[in-house]
């Protein structure tokens, strides 16, 4: 009987940690001092999960401790306060969901992150609050954004590298502030349409993506 690989087998049961029902902070006034304090404890076990996520998708695929190639299921995660890096993680040869995940608060980090042969998808991911940067990252193959809303807060696509798999169908702008300012390659699909014209001055394109008047 086939089994489970040791690696996966961690990476799917730290992703189900993630995935248990999450309760906002209900504030630090003494009628909710154990939930706030049942809430910090498991701000800090998660955001400390997804510093491992992070650290073992930089590293090199094939070499120790490297998760690279893992399939990793973060479906309606979310993300809140601190800061948390996956700057120059590899995201490749596999399938990673962030769908449904909410980014709010604090800074999460892909710069220089790699998105490459594999499907990564952001569908249905919300965008409402502090700073979320794909700086430098290279989006290539399939990686969808559709019908994720990008409302409050920044999202920074600044130098990043598209290719013809990304998507932005459907996507909804509302008072977010989104820049693509020097990106390269073709406009992702849907993206323009998504904007509609002309698109939110608080939306940056390159030059190269601008829709004719």
């Amino acid at each position: 009987m086939p089994t489970t690989p040791p690696t996966t087998a961690c990476v799917d049961v730290l992703c189900a940690y993630l995935q248990l029902p999450f309760t906002p902070d209900p504030g630090d006034d003494s009628a909710h001092q154990e939930e706030h304090h049942r809430y910090l404890a498991f701000r800090k076990v998660r955001h400390t999960i997804l510093r491992l996520i992070g650290d073992h998708y930089r590293r090199p695929r094939g070499t120790h401790r490297s998760w690279q190639g893992c399939d990793l299921d973060l479906t309606g995660v979310t993300f809140d306060a601190g800061l948390m890096s996956f700057k120059g993680a590899a995201f490749a040869g596999s399938t990673v969901s962030f769908m449904g995940a909410t980014f709010s608060d604090g800074m999460v980090s892909f710069n220089e992150a790699v998105f490459s042969d594999g499907f990564v998808n952001f569908a249905g991911a919300t965008f409402s609050g502090g700073m979320v940067s794909f700086s430098k990252a290279v989006l290539s193959d399939r990686v969808n954004f559709a019908r994720a809303t990008f409302s409050d807060g920044t999202v920074y696509f600044g130098s990043a590298a598209f290719s013809d798999g990304v998507n932005f169908d459907g996507a909804r702008f509302s008072n977010c502030r989104v820049s693509f300012n020097n990106a390269t390659g073709p406009a992702p699909q849907g993206l323009l349409a998504a904007l509609g014209t002309p698109a939110p001055a608080e939306v940056v394109l390159p030059a190269s993506w601008s829709p004719v008047p």
